[in-house]
């Protein structure tokens, strides 16, 4: 039976709301996502869907999708789809779903290496362009966190297919005699991208937004890329950088 909510102040609107937190993410093992698109996929790529939430004037629009749920289904009112929403104009359909496992990470596949990187959509856009460019595997060093909604609405929800770790610089470092991949990073300095052709394992690394890729791990590096520019254009869009660096080095 559909359940109805109409007050903002509705504890489930408050603990649909407090999945927007790190911390309250781990915590409670499930993500926030919003969007036609995004919710279909993941129902029908088989993730644990725990919570569906519709906006009342668009409950006819979603009749097939909450027949499949209707225990799990809340209908809302245009204020708490207001008060969910992340979006300028709600999409009216909102979830809550089980935190993926991550899958074993894949050293001997080509990988990204995200270096502090902050900005929840630049690392949504990067997920986006890597699972274009076939990079599934993602290690992440004092980076945002990959399950934020902001990240999955700007991954389009592809974060879901990602294989992310949580390394520090020495572990990477361990990882890379272990499995004896190739570092690859960006710099003003380096080699022309469009003349690199890598024939063996690599992690491509994605630096902070201001600072770029930091010295820690430009001292990993084995190969040192920059991506051709004119106009007296020095840099670009972290996660512009990473699509072209992707396209051309994979």
């Amino acid at each position: 039976m559909i359940k109805e909510i109409t007050s903002i102040n509705n504890p489930t609107v408050k603990f649909t709301n407090s999945l927007k937190q790190k911390s309250e993410i781990i915590a409670n093992h499930s993500v926030f996502v919003e969007g036609e698109k995004i919710v279909n996929d993941l129902v029908n790529s088989g993730k644990i869907l725990q919570r569906l939430f519709v906006e009342e004037n668009k409950i006819s629009k979603f009749e097939n999708l909450i027949s499949k749920f209707e225990n799990q289904t809340y209908k809302i009112s245009e204020s708490v789809s207001k008060k969910l929403s992340e979006s300028v104009t709600s999409p009216g359909i909102f979830a809550i779903f089980e935190l993926p496992k991550n899958n074993q990470f894949n050293f001997d596949d080509k990988f990204l290496v995200i270096d502090n990187l902050q900005d929840p959509s630049n690392l949504g856009s990067i997920i986006r362009s890597g699972i274009a460019f076939g990079f599934k595997n993602i290690v992440s060093i004092n980076s945002v966190f990959p399950y934020l909604p902001k990240v999955i609405r700007s991954s389009m929800g592809y974060v879901f297919d990602v294989n992310f770790v949580n390394l520090t610089v020495d572990e990477l470092a361990k990882q890379k005699e272990m499995h004896n991949f190739k570092l690859v990073s960006a710099n003003l300095n380096g080699e022309n991208c469009d003349n690199i052709k890598i024939n063996e394992n690599f992690g491509l690394i994605i630096g902070n937004e201001g600072n770029g890729v930091s010295k820690a791990l430009q001292n990993l590096s084995d190969i040192t890329v920059t991506i051709p520019m004119q106009n007296n254009v020095e840099s670009l869009n972290a996660a512009v950088s990473a699509s072209i660096l992707m396209f051309n080095l994979k």
